[in-house]
């Protein structure tokens, strides 16, 4: 039986390990029967004065007719408690590749980071057939660990955490506890779509299987449990792994690697990516191509694999770990420079700090054209410290072990069609500034 006093155990036992006592509460609030139990609940634990601040956000999707009017109740809602509620309008992305319900949950939890600080709580009103539903899923599409643990009650996420605090409460206690306090909800027609997986669990294999097993809840968090410590465990070997093989950001040693038995070849690969990467976890097929197809390659070969957001190629003795096209910078043939710009590429940003005795001489720069560029083929340079000759760019490259994909991604500055900088790498004479000369600074850094 759901109760005020029941959902502050739960909840206080979540956060308690996690938020500090002045935690605040945001609630993502739909409007529909689950999240309506949950702002509830919020609100009378705000009266008893065991939480202080509490916040609700709504996120329209814009994929429904009637979605601006949920908004509005959804706000009308909140006023009632005397709350105000805050509506983000997202674009659903409907040719992602990821399925409309994958592509809105993606808007959705984005739109939610925006508003995550290293003192919130986001709150979200999944329950136990949900996660009931969630497992039975990823173990259709042929999850492993990580997916048949299915929901966590509490996890990082953005600069705070997300919490679940239902996650332990059955649907008909939901229903049950709305009755009782005469809530009102709007119903999302979407629901009864069976054509989506999840709706069609709901609706005609979970209540098959709790009428055969009452008691299915239970069962299936112990399930849940197992699989969460088993990936704990996994996650647990995978940094030690990782340590063994030296890895640096998003390269791993292929000769290293395959120090390591297949399975652990696999975890560590897995665990590198989305842990330390921040990618999308490839699937089964994905992974043994990184294993047959990349790894197996010729060391001068560049083979290539993408799967969502990410990419994996080889270059010499090294995995490389990237963000697809999204995150490649723009390229332009010729950009105006001045040191008060900032310039934007893609997921990057070109910035100039002034100083003394550092980086290209400011004199050298005055009255003359600088140019942001990008390489072309055919460049050269004379890179500070190596006397007056000439160096072929390409030449470089290969010495500083920069994988082809990357290099015409490199800004080369200009200063009257001479390179002056190879920004990232080295300065080129006679560009230099000296320990008695004012200089720019020009650097290349990531748009947090």
């Amino acid at each position: 039986m759901l109760t005020v006093e029941s959902f502050w155990r739960d909840l206080s036992k979540l956060h308690s390990s996690y938020m500090q006592a002045d935690a605040h509460y945001l609630l993502a609030y739909s409007g529909g029967l689950d999240s309506h139990v949950l702002l509830h609940l919020l609100v009378e634990l705000k009266k008893l004065k065991r939480i202080n601040r509490l916040s609700i956000v709504h996120i329209n999707h814009q994929l429904h007719v009637d979605s601006f009017q949920w908004a509005a109740h959804c706000e009308q809602q909140c006023e009632q408690y005397q709350l105000s509620c805050d509506t983000i309008n997202v674009v659903v992305d409907k040719n992602s590749g990821l399925g409309l319900e994958a592509a809105a949950r993606q808007a959705r939890y984005a739109a939610f980071k925006t508003l995550v600080t290293n003192k919130t709580l986001l709150l979200t009103a999944q329950h136990a057939d949900d996660q009931i539903e969630t497992f039975l899923l990823q173990s259709l599409r042929g999850g492993g660990v990580k997916g048949l643990a299915a929901m966590p009650a509490i996890k990082r996420f953005a600069k705070g955490y997300l919490s679940r605090p239902l996650l332990s409460v059955t649907q008909q206690d939901i229903i049950d506890y709305a009755n009782q306090q005469h809530l009102s909800w709007v119903d999302d027609p979407s629901n009864d779509n069976t054509n989506f997986d999840r709706n069609y669990l709901r609706q005609h294999v979970v209540p098959a299987l709790k009428q055969r097993w009452p008691a299915i809840h239970k069962t299936f968090a112990r399930v849940t449990q197992h699989q969460a410590e088993n990936k704990k465990l996994l996650a647990e070997l995978a940094q030690v792994d990782l340590q063994q093989l030296e890895a640096v950001s998003n390269t791993l040693s292929i000769s290293r690697l395959r120090t390591l038995s297949p399975h652990r070849q696999k975890n560590v690969i897995r665990f590198w990516l989305h842990n330390i990467n921040g990618l999308s976890m490839p699937d089964a097929a994905h992974l043994n191509r990184i294993l047959n197809e990349v790894m197996d390659a010729a060391a001068d070969s560049q083979p290539c694999v993408s799967w969502g957001d990410a990419t994996v190629r080889r270059y010499q003795d090294k995995l490389y770990a990237d963000k697809v096209a999204a995150d490649q910078l723009l390229q332009v043939k010729n950009l105006n420079w001045a040191p008060q710009k900032q310039y934007r590429f893609g997921s990057k940003q070109l910035l100039t700090e002034q100083c003394e005795g550092q980086g290209l001489n400011a004199n050298q720069l005055q009255s003359k054209k600088v140019t942001i560029r990008f390489r072309q083929g055919g460049e050269t340079c004379c890179p500070q410290g190596r006397g007056p000759h000439q160096h072929k760019l390409k030449k470089l490259f290969q010495e500083w072990q920069v994988p082809p994909w990357q290099r015409s991604a490199i800004p080369l500055v200009y200063v009257d069609n001479v390179l002056a900088q190879v920004v990232g790498y080295c300065l080129c004479e006679p560009f230099v500034a000296r320990s008695d000369e004012s200089g720019y600074l020009i650097g290349l850094h990531d748009i947090e």
